[in-house]
């Protein structure tokens, strides 16, 4: 039987370790836009060493133009089965 996937605490987590097939939850903090964004992307355009936690900072608003964010990524790293 094969062993399910672990789950990766948020404080560790880089973004070698988001799950492909996901998506990552980005709240701007200026106004509330809500967007995700599959793992895959992140995967492909941040290095793999990037801690997901040091992330928000990088991304803008498409609604505000205001750099700043709150990342969830809890789903893509094993959190809620």
């Amino acid at each position: 039987m094969p062993e399910p996937p672990r789950m990766i605490p948020l404080y560790v987590a880089r973004v070698a370790d988001l799950r492909v097939g996901t998506l990552v939850g980005v709240t701007c903090r200026n106004c509330g836009h809500v967007a995700e964004i599959a793992s895959a992307v992140l995967r492909e355009r941040l290095p793999p060493y990037s801690f997901v936690k040091q992330l928000g900072p990088q991304f803008r608003c498409q609604s505000c133009g205001v750099k700043g964010a709150d990342v969830d990524a809890r789903r893509a790293l094993g959190h809620y089965g």
